[in-house]
């Protein structure tokens, strides 16, 4: 990575209910800031994975299995090619498949690499967790599983003594600054998401008193500065 470049952090997608803006503001956001390629990181759930979650599905869905994983397929080339290299990490949505098979009592040597389920870029790698010690302040990156509510990114910050950017809690966007007991000064940011909450797939959300923050977020001056950025046309 270029410690001496921003850093884009893109949020929850969830292809392919992801919002119908998603791919031209993140293209015009790298342009805008002139963020490099290898400066581009993703919080996770890039793909919904609506089918192979616990929950009940919606009738109406126009959507089957195979015609989601189709177009998600589709939309994922078209994210490759506006950004060949994308660090991302482990999450929930992206481990429903796996997590039916094992349900179902069946055995990973059998199963196809998540990859190349979805023709994943060559580019994109994942991590549970990624951390970033070259940067002047350094700074780390989750999905967010295992926090809940609008201190997630505060408390994950407290747990691990490290600035710390995540996702996965949609609602609750935003950046907390910490300063713990003979510590230096630390922040915690949650980029929110990138999704279209009008999508069959959000409708569970329909009554919720606060809705998705859909944005991306933004690592300036060697890691010392996180802004987020919503998405605003």
């Amino acid at each position: 990575m270029d410690v001496n470049k921003p850093v884009l952090v893109i949020g929850d997608l969830q292809i392919c209910y992801e919002h119908p803006k998603a791919l031209l503001f993140c293209k015009y956001v790298k342009k805008f800031y002139k963020i490099p390629d290898e400066n581009i990181l993703n919080v996770g759930d890039e793909v919904d994975i609506m089918h192979g979650g616990a929950w009940d599905k919606d009738p109406n869905a126009i959507e089957s299995p195979v015609s989601e994983l189709e177009i998600s397929k589709e939309r994922i080339k078209q994210w490759g090619e506006a950004f060949p290299i994308m660090k991302l990490c482990v999450s929930n949505h992206g481990l429903r498949w796996v997590r039916k098979a094992t349900q179902a009592q069946i055995p990973s040597q059998v199963l196809k690499d998540y990859k190349d389920i979805y023709n994943m870029p060559d580019g994109w790698e994942w991590r549970e967790e990624w951390i970033f010690n070259q940067f002047k302040h350094p700074f780390r990156m989750i999905h967010g599983m295992g926090y809940s509510g609008k201190d997630g990114h505060r408390n994950a910050v407290i747990d691990s003594g490290m600035s710390t950017v995540l996702g996965h809690l949609h609602s609750h966007a935003g950046i907390a600054h910490i300063k713990m007991m003979g510590a230096k000064q630390l922040w915690g940011m949650n980029v929110g998401c990138l999704i279209n909450e009008d999508a069959i797939a959000f409708r569970y959300g329909k009554y919720n008193r606060q809705k998705p923050c859909v944005g991306v977020g933004l690592i300036f001056n060697g890691g010392t500065t996180p802004m987020w950025l919503p998405i605003d046309f």
